[in-house]
């Protein structure tokens, strides 16, 4: 019976050591290959052409297709999304620092307040979420920031911020 017990005692033992040797190999990722996810992007990529559309912004202008400026950043928000509510200051930051650049998509009823200071700064477009400029411009989810030429996505960012900001050659 002691026997028994004896190699009972030495199969567990033996059992830990394996057991343990397996979780410090994992804990060092060895033999365990990186896992990778690739999230699709949030609209149309670089190069892409901006789809049709045509839209009055809520100060009376026409924005589309036609009107596009080289490095004009078109901000797709939600009221309801906390991202874009994250990501709100930094916008506001940089449409002040580039009055008249920006266009704001708004999928949604903002705070009179935001909307009045986003006014002051560039065309606002409201719309129902997946409109027709989020459909021209590709966008599947929000916040994205798609800086554009003319006619064309030439950089797309879920942050806004110096890499918004697109550089030229002339």
């Amino acid at each position: 019976m002691i026997a028994l017990q004896i190699c009972l005692l030495l199969l567990t033992l033996l059992n830990l050591a394996f057991t343990l040797g397996i979780a410090r190999k994992i804990g060092r990722g060895a033999g365990v290959p990186p896992v990778s996810v690739e999230l699709p992007p949030l609209s149309s990529p670089p190069g892409s052409s901006v789809g049709d559309f045509s839209a009055t912004s809520t100060q009376g202008t026409t924005v589309s297709r036609d009107t596009l400026e080289l490095g004009t950043v078109f901000a797709f928000l939600s009221p309801t999304c906390e991202p874009c509510r994250e990501a709100m200051p930094a916008f506001l930051s940089y449409a002040a620092a580039n009055k008249g650049s920006v266009v704001s998509v708004l999928s949604g009823d903002y705070d009179p307040e935001v909307r009045a200071t986003l006014e002051s700064l560039g065309p606002v477009l409201v719309e129902v979420p997946n409109g027709p400029v989020a459909k021209a411009f590709g966008v599947i989810g929000v916040p994205v920031f798609v800086t554009v030429g003319v006619g064309t996505v030439l950089a797309t960012s879920s942050e806004i911020g110096p890499q918004s900001r697109l550089t030229i050659p002339a």
